[in-house]
């Protein structure tokens, strides 16, 4: 079970830190203009936000987003953000 629970946690771990990643690489051509990433770079972008996508993308359908101005902020980084908190939470409660 232990073994179970902390393969688990792991995998939610490497998810959050790919949320992470995604986040900072988000604001990377906002801060550089004109960038695209090219090479290996570009390889990086790509697998993570092809992993990330998906649930990004569900949230934002159901939520929509707040707005501030004239401006929309989406908020379904943040629900799967906390989301993975969570059911890290109830994995180490279940299976340690």
């Amino acid at each position: 079970m232990i073994l179970t629970g902390t393969i688990l946690t792991w995998i939610i771990e490497i998810y959050t830190v790919l949320l992470i990643v995604r986040m900072l690489m988000s604001w990377v051509p906002l801060l550089i203009r004109g960038f695209e990433p090219r090479g290996v770079l570009a390889v990086v972008f790509e697998a993570v936000y092809t992993v990330t996508d998906p649930p990004i993308k569900f949230f934002d359908r159901l939520v929509p987003p707040v707005g501030f101005g004239n401006v929309g902020f989406s908020v379904g980084f943040i629900i799967v953000f906390v989301l993975l908190a969570i059911l890290q939470r109830v994995v180490i409660v279940i299976f340690w």
